[in-house]
């Protein structure tokens, strides 16, 4: 069923002033005012030619120009500016004037857009109101004046097609196109808006130049309608009487066929999706993206459903698009060609929204009860972001939450939501949120999911919508987020981040500081009983700390196979690679959240591997360099001082070793080529026949200085 267009009885018309509607002659005006355009780098204009134009499209468009130079929407000038325009057929054989404004929006410093959002606006529509009207005002933008400044921004050349004189005109309304216009008359008209006197029990929705009045009796909708209409025209806008929508049970509006407590997607905008060739460029895939896009909360699944659409744009220029992504793309189509309606929103009443997460994406499905029936409101999925990917499940859904609830706010405009989901969201960010999450990130979640009166989070057991639609539902829905948690982020289970109460007590330590220019690294192992050192050792000059580290708990982890035991470290990232984070990168192939390659992958595996060595162990967090007598304070600053000092006795070993004495260097010999670059630079031969420079610092050919290299290497 599509919305008919209604056509007024006499009675109506009689009531309505003639002057709203849009015609030859009477193109209207607001009394605003004029709205002034700046650019960027004003000195510059904006320049672009303007590209030929055939004979019929010229002569398509005279009567048009014509037309709006006599009514004042345009006037000659001659500007520095210029962009091109061109002739657009319509179906009825007219012609549209359409000027390419995109380097003039490029240019222009833009205000805040303050532009509804269709993807929300429609909630705003009480489900109980079953009377509508539609309202569509005719060439909008131009009933905006245009300030005197600011009208050669929008030149362009006019060649006529009978006398072939080429003149500059401009436009001195608000053009179509510009990339202000929508959101500067929107703003212009909600402000009139506001001056009407909406009669009780009506509700008036705008985006941008269409209205749709909507109510539960027909006769109020219809004195309603009318009144809008007068003021309308008072006010100096025009309204497309061929467009009139007046007092339907269902109306068509923003692509939607609204009627009571009821919405859907207009066939025809499905038909125009369905109808789509695959696409051939990155510039059709995001036309297509786009279009889906709007249909969003109609499409089970959306996220996933569109994913690999998106990966076409993260290629080359050009796609490859294979059968695979046929069948995908006809499957989505499937999908939106079978979607339902779906339930207006009531603001009264509260919301209940189901979330699950599962392969790094939210689901969730926003409802409302009417009846002891939930109906759903909307489909709701979104991609984590690539650092959630890395979490345990249980810690992935409060980011689901917290994104579903921003979402799903787009709809309730404040209204009481109650989310279910199996995860213990609140008890998981009070407790164990704190080793995953950044502090941005928690404060972040605690005030979408904590600090929030009209929001109710409940852990349920039973199955709900979301994980029904998305996914194949756990036998075993119940389940303790923090155990869970542990075991998944557990290389083994017996791994403690508390001391045992038997076995050595070892503190380790990694060193890697830069003195007199030169870096020097090293690591050690301190016994904790005897505090006498168990190893230590330098390490290559070019590690880091966070290597050195690694390291050393390699070796204290080595040192106690098959023992009990207990290793303290002050290092924060050893102690989160083997109790937090290292499982999770073993799990997902070593990559980073961004998908490239540890720093440290080959320590890290080699520590993950070393922790299956002790018969029992624990690994325990301290606070480096306290002033103190306690065991761990000495210890740690034991291991922390040998660790240091290896470091710099290595360093003197190892250029000891590998700085050869001059006298067991070889003579080089130099080819005849050589020599004379050897003269040029004032290399001289003295009585050993070694060649040097003046400073005394001796010559040496390539093969003898890759000799030396490697010795030293």
């Amino acid at each position: 069923m599509t919305a008919k267009v209604l056509k007024l009885g006499q009675e109506d018309e009689e009531q309505i002033n003639k002057e709203v509607w849009a015609g030859k002659g009477n193109r209207g005006g607001l009394n605003i005012d004029p709205i002034r355009v700046t650019i960027e780098r004003e000195e510059c204009p904006i320049c672009v030619r303007q590209y030929p134009i055939s004979l019929e499209g010229r002569e398509g468009l005279k009567p048009v120009i014509e037309e709006l130079i006599k009514d004042g929407t345009l006037e000659p000038c001659k500007s520095p500016h210029n962009t091109p325009i061109l002739p657009v057929k319509k179906p009825d054989g007219n012609y549209r004037l359409v000027q390419d404004l995109r380097e003039v929006n490029k240019r222009t410093r833009a205000r805040y857009p303050v532009v509804p959002n269709p993807y929300t606006l429609l909630s705003k529509v009480p489900p109980q109101h079953q009377w509508f009207s539609v309202v569509d005002l005719k060439d909008a933008f131009w009933a905006c004046p245009l300030a005197e400044e600011s009208r050669d921004i929008f030149a362009f050349e006019w060649e006529d097609p009978n006398t072939g004189r080429k003149q500059q005109l401009r436009w001195t309304k608000l053009p179509q196109g510009f990339t202000e216009s929508p959101s500067l008359f929107g703003q212009a008209l909600e402000e009139m808006l506001q001056t009407f006197p909406t009669p009780v029990g009506i509700q008036i929705i705008q985006y941008v130049d269409d209205l749709l009045i909507s109510g539960e009796i027909e006769a109020e909708v219809r004195e309603a309608t009318i009144k809008l209409l007068n003021f309308l025209g008072e006010k100096g806008l025009r309204v497309s009487k061929g467009k009139l929508q007046f007092v339907e049970s269902e109306v068509k509006y923003l692509g939607h066929l609204i009627s009571k407590g009821s919405r859907k997607l207009n066939p025809e905008r499905i038909a125009g999706i369905l109808s789509l060739p695959p696409p051939s460029s990155k510039k059709e895939v995001r036309k297509l993206l786009g279009l889906l896009g709007y249909c969003r909360l109609w499409i089970e699944g959306y996220t996933q459903a569109v994913k690999f659409l998106y990966e076409k744009l993260t290629g080359g220029d050009n796609i490859r698009w294979t059968k695979n992504d046929d069948d995908k793309l006809e499957q989505l189509k499937l999908k939106l060609a079978s979607v339902p309606a779906r339930s207006l929103a009531s603001l009264e009443k509260p919301f209940h929204l189901y979330v699950n997460v599962e392969n790094g994406v939210a689901h969730g499905v926003l409802v409302q009860e009417w009846g002891a029936v939930k109906k759903p409101i909307a489909f709701l999925s979104k991609l984590l972001g690539p650092v959630s990917h890395g979490w345990p499940v249980c810690i992935q859904a409060i980011a689901a939450t917290a994104i579903l609830v921003e979402e799903s706010r787009k709809l309730t405009f404040g209204s009481k939501l109650i989310v279910c989901t199996p995860h213990a969201v609140r008890n998981v960010l009070n407790q164990k949120a704190e080793k995953w999450l950044t502090d941005s990130r928690m404060l972040k979640y605690e005030a979408i999911l904590i600090d929030n009166n009209d929001l109710t989070i409940e852990t349920s057991r039973s199955l709900n919508p979301a994980q029904f639609l998305y996914g194949e539902p756990k036998d075993d829905l119940a389940h303790n987020c923090l155990e869970i948690i542990q075991c998944q982020t557990k290389v083994r289970e017996d791994l403690a981040e508390q001391a045992l109460l038997e076995g050595k007590k070892i503190y380790v330590d990694g060193s890697s500081r830069c003195l007199q220019g030169k870096r020097m690294s090293g690591y050690a192992i301190v016994d904790g009983e005897n505090m006498q050192t168990i190893k230590k050792g330098s390490l290559p000059s070019n590690w880091s700390a966070q290597s050195c580290e690694l390291y050393a708990l390699k070796r204290a982890l080595e040192h106690l196979a098959h023992k009990k035991g207990t290793i303290y470290t002050d290092s924060k990232y050893g102690f989160g690679v083997i109790h937090t984070f290292g499982k999770i990168w073993e799990e997902r192939g070593l990559l980073n959240s961004k998908g490239k390659g540890l720093v440290h992958e080959g320590l890290i595996l080699e520590v993950l591997e070393a922790l299956k060595l002790p018969e029992e162990i624990a690994v325990v967090h301290i606070k480096g360099h306290q002033k103190g007598m306690t065991p761990e304070m000495r210890g740690n600053n034991l291991a922390d001082q040998e660790a240091k000092e290896e470091a710099e006795n290595g360093d003197k070993r190892v250029m000891l070793i590998l700085t050869p004495d001059r006298e067991e260097l070889e003579i080089p010999k130099f080819n005849e080529k050589e020599e004379k670059e050897l003269l040029k630079i004032g290399g001289e031969q003295d009585q050993s026949g070694k060649s040097k420079l003046p400073d005394g610092r001796q010559l040496l050919n390539k093969p003898l200085t890759r000799k030396i290299l490697e010795d030293m290497h």
